[in-house]
């Protein structure tokens, strides 16, 4: 790693799930020491002069999942796990206030799994295979027949949103499958 001639490497601070940049911050020697050491986000603070830890007035910690070098090794991503919201704002991130669409959907689908209410279709077909499995069916077949741009949007959005229901009655992240698209792209 260089770092800068005060000893400082900017980190961009990543979730893992989302691929959303949430914070950038600067680490130095003793930070990545820190965060190699116990997982989580460590960082300096150049304001107060000292080496804090993400998370530990607010309690959202941010778990490490990987570091990376760029290719002139003078910056790093950070892909973490978040505890909470990162920005001190109480946003999702520091760059956007609450997050891409499809993290939101997968976070309210699990919700619905955990907490069902009698009132959400979601919680009616989420813990039964074969319902979600004719949901999809049903919607492809939608999305097939489909003629007008408009309709094909919104029977690709429906398709789209019942295979997150599916997902997460196998309990698999949709992070996996974006892994999946990405290692067959390479």
């Amino acid at each position: 790693m260089k770092f800068d001639k005060t000893g400082l490497i900017p980190m961009i601070i990543q979730d893992s799930e989302s691929g959303t940049v949430l914070s950038l911050f600067y680490g130095n020697k003793e930070s990545m020491k820190k965060m190699k050491k116990d997982g989580y986000v460590w960082r300096y603070s150049r304001s107060k002069k000292q080496i804090m830890r993400k998370g530990d007035q607010s309690g959202n910690r941010q778990k490490v999942v990987s570091i990376s070098q760029d290719c002139d090794s003078d910056a790093l991503l950070v892909k973490v796990e978040p505890s909470g919201p990162a920005c001190h704002k109480k946003k999702f991130s520091c760059f956007c206030d609450d997050g891409p669409i499809l993290l939101r959907l997968t976070k309210k689908i699990a919700e619905r799994k955990q907490k069902p209410s009698k009132k959400s279709y979601v919680s009616s077909i989420i813990a039964s295979r074969q319902k979600i499995i004719n949901k999809l069916n049903e919607e492809l077949a939608e999305l097939i027949e489909a003629e007008k741009n408009s309709e094909i949007i919104w029977e690709a959005a429906d398709l789209l949103f019942f295979m997150l229901v599916y997902l997460e009655n196998r309990s698999i992240k949709f992070s996996k499958v974006l892994d999946e698209l990405e290692r067959r792209w390479k």
